[in-house]
């Protein structure tokens, strides 16, 4: 039911769209007999720079109408309800081909007109009231000035209401001939109240259907309070993603939890899962639908858990495997065995050359030598694989590196050459680190950066930390085991069979696989309302490429081509 539900609305945003085209198009469709006959309404237009301008604003106010803004609707209505009338004046039908598709256009949004309930910002629309009087103002002062300066240019009546009629006439029409001035001499004083005039229409019209975002009240430390929840609940090794970047948060009012999320376009993308106690999930999610549905956005939560299902599939959400997390447990971790005789050999080959590895603890104590050779491998790493990600990815956090850990290794030399940083994560008694942040520099011998991610594992080991946490492989493993999403998770399979030129998903998994994780957990995509289109897909790209989708492309390719 609801997809029917959208589709007739899409259907009759699209019928609106037509007559906005036809009113841009109106110049030449007077040539054509037979398409006037099709939409007569089009005849009442004094001239055809007038239907152009309609055309404009209405297009505004249909693309406003799709994003669901209850103003948009008002205004659809009633100039649906004019076009109705004025195809019947021109025609005595009201089956002609126009009125049949104003009535089909208000059958729809008169049934369905409960979804379009996002309410405008009341601080615009009084700015809408104002450039709205402004006309106004312009015919009264045209009005004095015809009985007064202009009195031997003017021609028409002397009636002061008639007059200010006239002037309303002409300056909303543009219809000069309707100021009734026998001069050419005022022809720059005409246009120039026209042209101020629908300046006002049109900024009144943007503000009356600009949309309100509602957003919840935050205290001026709303970080601390993002960090203060992380560390408390934070059981996805995302969390720490949340408190990285510039990201909005939305914090329940009922309990204690937190969402960062950016919108992309009518997308509100989660990082990670909801942070908040397993018990608190489902009334956290009843606040956050009612908030996202306030702005008329849908919902992605992007790498999520098992952890929540339960509450987001309460509240409708549909979730497709996304990938894996290859992780060790690290009371049972050893590099013996045939599956990790690669990652071994690299290892006793680092060590050979005289490569050690240390741990930098900023929290300790600053040293401005390591933190300036860490910015100089993530250069070098970025000058070989291209632009940073952003959303779902940390960066070097030296600033504010809170929990994180940072381990780097050193050739004989002193040399700096690769560096990972770690951030922590717990769920119950279970601690872990996930490997957020994996850079080296573009020529390095083997094993410099397994070299470091051992020396962090065993570490860890050491202090009884539960999981080793190598970070998630994009697409791996896919399955279609619901028949809901089968059809996105074979485009899914699709994306990481045959677009590794792009982003190397297969080499990521055996990268990770060489190391024989003792536990491979699955990450998900959750979002609402159902299907999974273009916009979930776009919002996931645009979210984690800030800078533009078009650009990573080029810098992909710009690098292949480049080795």
């Amino acid at each position: 039911m609801y997809r029917l539900r959208i589709f007739a609305q899409n259907l009759a945003i699209f019928l609106s769209l037509m007559i906005d085209i036809g009113a841009i198009s109106a110049f030449y469709l007077h040539r054509f007999p037979a398409l006037r006959e099709y939409f007569p309404s089009y005849r009442f237009m004094p001239h055809y720079i007038l239907g152009f301008a309609l055309g404009l604003l209405g297009l505004l106010v249909s693309f406003n109408l799709y994003r669901r803004v209850r103003s948009a609707w008002m205004i659809t209505i009633i100039v649906q309800l004019i076009i109705l009338r004025l195809n019947f004046i021109s025609t005595q039908n009201f089956f002609s081909i126009g009125s049949i598709i104003s009535l089909t256009i208000l059958l729809i949004l008169g049934l369905t007109h409960r979804d379009f309930s996002r309410t405008i910002d009341h601080n615009y629309a009084r700015k809408a009231v104002f450039l709205g009087f402004i006309p106004l103002v312009l015919a009264l002062f045209n009005t004095l000035l015809s009985l007064s300066f202009l009195r031997r240019d003017y021609l028409g009546n002397t009636d002061v209401y008639l007059i200010f009629k006239q002037s309303l006439h002409f300056l909303l029409t543009m219809d000069v001939k309707q100021a009734h001035f026998n001069s050419h001499v005022h022809g720059f004083y005409l246009v120039g109240l026209i042209i101020v005039t629908w300046i006002c229409v049109v900024l009144a019209l943007y503000y009356l259907l600009k949309p309100l975002v509602y957003y919840p009240i935050l205290s001026g430390r709303e970080k601390e309070k993002a960090i203060a929840l992380v560390e408390r609940y934070g059981q996805n090794p995302m969390a720490y993603m949340t408190i990285d970047g510039q990201k909005s948060y939305f914090f329940s009012v009922t309990v204690e939890g937190m969402l960062a999320y950016t919108v992309v376009n009518n997308v509100l993308v989660g990082c990670g899962d909801i942070v908040c106690a397993p018990k608190d999930a489902v009334r956290f999610m009843r606040e956050l639908v009612h908030f996202s549905r306030r702005n008329g956005w849908k919902i992605l939560f992007m790498d999520i858990t098992e952890t929540m299902r339960s509450a987001y599939e309460s509240y409708g959400f549909s979730m497709i495997k996304i990938g894996e997390d290859a992780c060790l447990r690290l009371e049972d971790f050893e590099l013996k065995g045939k599956k990790t005789a690669k990652v071994r050999a690299n290892i006793n080959h680092a060590r050979r050359l005289g490569i050690t590895v240390s741990e930098y603890k900023p929290n300790d104590k600053r040293d401005v030598k390591i933190e300036e050779e860490l910015r100089q491998v993530s250069e070098e790493w970025f000058g070989s694989k291209g632009p940073e990600l952003g959303f779902m990815l940390g960066g070097l956090a030296l600033e504010s590196p809170l929990g994180r850990r940072y381990f780097y290794s050193r050739d004989a030399s002193g040399k700096m050459l690769a560096f990972v940083i770690f951030v922590p994560y717990a769920e119950g008694e279970e601690t872990g680190y996930m490997a957020d942040v994996t850079r080296r520099r573009t020529h390095v011998p083997n094993g410099s950066m397994e070299l470091c991610l051992l020396q962090a594992f065993e570490t860890m080991r050491e202090e009884g930390v539960t999981w080793g946490n190598l970070g998630l492989c994009s697409l791996a493993n896919i399955e279609d085991k619901e028949d809901s999403s089968k059809v996105t998770t074979q485009l899914f399979q699709f994306i990481y069979e045959n677009m590794n030129g792009v982003y190397g998903f297969k080499g990521l998994y055996q990268a990770k696989k060489k190391w024989n994780p003792s536990d491979w957990q699955t990450r998900y995509i959750a979002y609402a309302p159902k299907p999974f289109g273009f916009s979930y897909a776009y919002a996931m790209l645009k979210a984690q490429n800030p800078k533009g989708i078009n650009k990573l492309i080029i810098d992909k390719l710009k690098s292949k081509i480049e080795k």
